[in-house]
């Protein structure tokens, strides 16, 4: 983020502010007193015809977008319970695997050349290769689940995407915004994440609802320190 440096015509300290907020009277954190910073104009000295393939090249734009946070949702810090259990599943299958392949494994009956009994199969094996597949089916899905979803803040919008094959998109510009909401409950706020609800003005709904992201609190700063109004 850009920092123009102003002095103060009252006090004459330097204050610093963004291109966002010259648009408004900037207050003096010394002396207090409202003043306004001026952008410098220029004036037109010449016009001349040039190819319309070298203007990228040459002519002047206003600056880029620029992304200030792109975020997905938590993963583990938000199943604190799920994660427990799919920890504690790892580790028995890791143990049962191991023991069935050092040869710890319950004794089995002889077994008839040819023939397959129950009491000839390798339970604790198969039962540890079973947990260890449905783990790794679950962390796929929440994986998965995380980085489908997308919550994208520039400086001067708001984006939320969801979906791989069929992908929804959600923007709102940080001029219209009239309302953001943050819930956290205590465990929420102990972990440092939390839902944040957007919506513009006119619309009665929430247009932009994103759950389980880290800090919260620092992006919903972030987009009311890039309002221009």
């Amino acid at each position: 983020m850009q920092l123009l440096t102003a002095q103060c015509p009252y006090c004459g300290r330097d204050v610093e502010t963004t291109i966002a907020h010259t648009a408004e009277p900037i207050i003096c954190p010394k002396c207090e007193k409202p003043f306004e910073m001026e952008i410098p104009t220029a004036e037109v000295t010449s016009v001349r015809e040039v190819e319309a393939d070298e203007t990228q090249k040459i002519i002047a734009t206003e600056p880029e977008e620029r992304t200030l946070f792109r975020v997905h949702p938590v993963v583990f810090r938000a199943r604190p319970l799920g994660s427990m259990v799919v920890l504690m599943v790892t580790v028995a299958a890791i143990y049962g695997l191991w023991r069935s392949l050092a040869g710890d494994a319950p004794s089995r009956e002889p077994e008839l050349l040819g023939s397959t009994t129950l009491a000839s199969i390798d339970w604790l094996l198969w039962i540890s290769v079973a947990g260890l597949i449905a783990v790794a089916g679950i962390l796929f899905y929440w994986f998965t689940l995380s980085y489908s979803t997308t919550l994208t803040i520039t400086d001067s919008r708001t984006i939320y995407k969801q979906g791989i094959l069929s992908r929804d998109a959600s923007e709102v510009q940080h001029d219209d915004v009239r309302n953001i909401q943050l819930d956290q409950s205590l465990f929420q706020r102990l972990m440092r994440i939390g839902q944040i609800g957007i919506s513009s003005s006119g619309q009665d709904d929430l247009e932009i609802v994103a759950s389980r992201i880290s800090s919260p609190g620092l992006i919903v700063e972030t987009i009311r320190q890039n309002q221009r109004s």
